[in-house]
């Protein structure tokens, strides 16, 4: 499955740039977007490995209907099989408010199988998750996979780590892979409790505008323990 994410984003990238896709849509929204995103995420134990889960998000863009702020709630068990395996069911209640006034609530259920590989420093993450999403706007399925390498590097005396990921999307209702993310960035554990990512992103859409987003982005991770 890792080696098949490289291909499938090959694949991809030529898809977006033959003439059918390429061409620009009839409506009138921008192709391009450039964003800050910022989202903060907070793990409480509630008994094992079952987890609530508190997050906020923040999206700040130069298209008016990208900009939002998002609150979820919602439930985790991360289930870990063997030493390079894991699967984690969750659920989540999503409601966000754009910053022009509308807004939507979701219930997203999903399923997500983590394979891990480490070399001294370097770790390999090959990420399958499978979502369900009901919305106000319309129900949507689909399978996410995401390559990750993490290498661990020194700098100033202090450990980060380098990583570089791809995800691709596919989705159901449209029977087509239609989504591709590349990140590049770097993440650091603060505390034992705190950790932190920044990140640069590039995303490009098959069908949805804009269809061509630059985005930088901080995430951070709190896990009460």
């Amino acid at each position: 499955m890792c080696w098949l994410t490289a291909w499938l984003s090959v694949s991809i990238l030529v898809v977006y740039c033959d003439g059918s896709v390429c061409e620009e849509p009839e409506d009138s929204k921008p192709r391009s977007d450039t964003q800050f995103r910022g989202e903060v995420e907070l793990s409480v134990p509630l008994y094992e490995e079952l987890y609530l889960v508190l997050g906020a998000d923040l999206r700040l863009a130069r298209v008016e209907e990208n900009r939002f702020v998002r609150g979820e709630i919602g439930v985790l068990y991360d289930y870990e099989v063997n030493d390079y395996l894991s699967l984690v069911p969750r659920y989540r209640y999503r409601a966000t408010d754009e910053f022009e006034g509308e807004s939507e609530e979701e219930h997203r259920f999903s399923i997500n199988g983590i394979a891990r590989l480490h070399f001294k420093r370097l770790t390999v993450s090959d990420y399958n998750l499978f979502e369900w999403r009901l919305r106000e706007s319309g129900d949507e399925t689909r399978y996410r996979n995401r390559l990750r390498l993490g290498y661990l590097i020194e700098a100033a005396g202090q450990e980060l780590e380098v990583f570089v990921s791809d995800e691709v999307y596919y989705e159901w209702s449209e029977q087509a892979w239609t989504r591709n993310r590349f990140k590049v960035g770097l993440g650091k554990a603060l505390t034992d409790q705190l950790s932190a990512e920044l990140y640069y992103m590039k995303q490009i859409d098959k069908s949805d505008r804009p269809n061509d987003i630059d985005v930088l982005g901080v995430d951070i991770e709190i896990e009460i323990q």
